[in-house]
């Protein structure tokens, strides 16, 4: 699994986990999971995350450096 920016997003927007999972309407758990990397997203997963961060999924994944 590759290295995923969810964490520092969040934490850059001063959000919390409990905060996130509420507002993308998921569990607590499969979240955390994403953020940690014990489990991967599915492409619709990441595009949802991608735009709830203002970011292109390929910058949330960590394939590229460019935030839009």
């Amino acid at each position: 699994m590759s290295k995923n920016r969810l964490n520092e997003l969040r934490k850059s927007k001063g959000l919390t986990l409990s905060q996130v999972h509420r507002r993308l309407g998921m569990k607590r758990q499969t979240y955390t999971n994403y953020e940690y990397g014990s489990r991967e997203p599915k492409l619709e997963t990441w595009e949802k995350l991608a735009k709830f961060y203002g970011v292109t999924p390929a910058y949330l994944v960590g394939w590229s450096d460019e935030q839009n």
